[in-house]
């Protein structure tokens, strides 16, 4: 675990962590009330859910409850929904009505999760005021994979502290924005990477291909790909034979035909057509079933963001790998990648382009950025080395919060 982010939480001796709780605390995950708990359809937050609390199963009793999902889709996991899910999905269309719709929801799962030692909520802040609103009183995590405190004034935030027991984020870049606008805030929070699934992602020579640059995200303006795709076309100079590899939709196992869509198409039309380049759009990409391939064949991996990534998973997916990664110098992807990658502006296109053609032209120090990244990842980023920090913090988190009862 990587430390409390400010000041550190009161040690407990093991017989009091033994003494409020007398078998395996029990923890409901809440995602988002329309996130699927599904490896295709759902996101990362429903990935790591499924990662983390699967390999808790000795240690935690837990339930996700979220958006309906299919028998054949789910993962294996405990999971329940709400009936009232088709009227927050209307309520959610009308603007009148859409902000009672977290509300109604976490309502109706009330006398539920009043039976749980922990609510592990991801991303969504708003939800702790309420769920004390309700009389919930155990534990409350609140697990941020985004900024989402970012637009909170600091009283806000000092308000939100002593509502909840714990902040875990993904990154000391999340961590230290916290700290910036409140010390009650950050005496609570603390730093868990995420991870990547080792037995998916490893490395496979064998299959390695000569110049294939790989991106792979949503399709939208913040990641960039207007920008890896003005790059590449100046790497065609010193690499008339490089192939550019996008893939990624607009959505979770979805995608639309949208305005920066097209914008991205037309661009790699006319470097088709003006540069002689090989642009293929790979289109959505399973994450388990495909995505490990394309990592393994990429001669280098690119992470171009342009807002502040928080973490980046897809960056330690591509080192767990082995793949060389030129990262967005920007978030949390510097502290993903540490010595073990390439960091650039992707607005500054010439360096952006020169930094991937040198990687071309270099394999011995691309070798010797992928064994480094591969090692970086297997120290840092497992699934099971995370997992691991979790099955401490979960049960010390329910007990204080037992004991805090027991004297109040």
């Amino acid at each position: 675990m990587h430390g409390l982010a400010a000041s550190t939480q009161p040690d407990l001796p093991i017989d009091t962590l033994t003494f409020g709780l007398r078998r395996k605390p029990s923890v409901a995950v809440l995602l988002s009330s329309r996130e699927k708990f599904s490896a295709y359809y759902g996101g990362a937050l429903a990935r790591w859910t499924y990662e983390v609390y699967s390999r808790l199963k000795k240690e935690i009793d837990v339930t996700v409850f979220g958006f309906p999902t299919r028998k054949e889709d789910i993962y294996p996991l405990s999971h329940q929904s709400s009936g009232v899910w088709r009227a927050c999905q209307f309520a959610s269309r009308i603007p009148v009505a859409r902000r009672y719709e977290e509300r109604l929801w976490l309502r109706t799962l009330m006398r539920r999760l009043r039976e749980f030692d922990v609510l592990h909520i991801h991303n969504r802040p708003q939800w702790v005021a309420i769920l004390r609103g309700m009389d919930y009183r155990g534990a409350i995590l609140l697990h941020l994979q985004n900024d989402h405190l970012g637009h909170w004034t600091p009283s806000m935030l000092d308000d939100l502290a002593p509502r909840l027991d714990r902040v875990v984020v993904c990154s000391s870049f999340l961590s230290d924005r916290l700290a910036l606008k409140s010390s009650a805030l950050a005496a609570k929070t603390q730093v868990v990477f995420n991870g990547v699934n080792r037995d998916l992602f490893f490395p496979r020579e064998e299959i390695r291909e000569p110049k294939t640059i790989f991106f792979v995200g949503r399709l939208d303006p913040e990641k960039g790909v207007l920008q890896l795709i003005q790059a590449y076309a100046r790497v065609l100079q010193a690499h008339p034979d490089a192939t550019l590899v996008i893939g990624g939709a607009t959505g979770f196992g979805t995608h639309k035909e949208t305005a920066y869509v097209r914008q991205v198409h037309e661009l790699a039309n006319a470097v088709i057509r003006d540069c002689n380049g090989k642009i293929q759009f790979a289109g959505y990409i399973d994450h388990d079933r495909d995505l490990p391939s394309w990592f393994q064949r990429a001669t280098i991996f690119v992470s171009p963001s342009l807002f502040e990534e928080p973490f980046g998973l897809v960056n330690a997916e591509a080192m767990a790998c082995a793949t060389p990664v030129v990262g967005a110098n920007r978030g949390g992807i510097p502290e993903v990648l540490g010595n073990a990658g390439r960091l650039v502006d992707p607005e500054d296109t010439p360096n952006f382009a020169a930094t991937i053609s040198a990687l071309l032209a270099q394999p011995d120090c691309r070798g010797q950025l992928g064994r480094a990244a591969h090692q970086r990842c297997q120290q840092m980023f497992d699934w099971k080395t995370i997992a691991g920090q979790w099955a401490t913090l979960l049960p010390e988190i329910a007990v204080q919060r037992h004991l805090s009862l027991l004297t109040s």
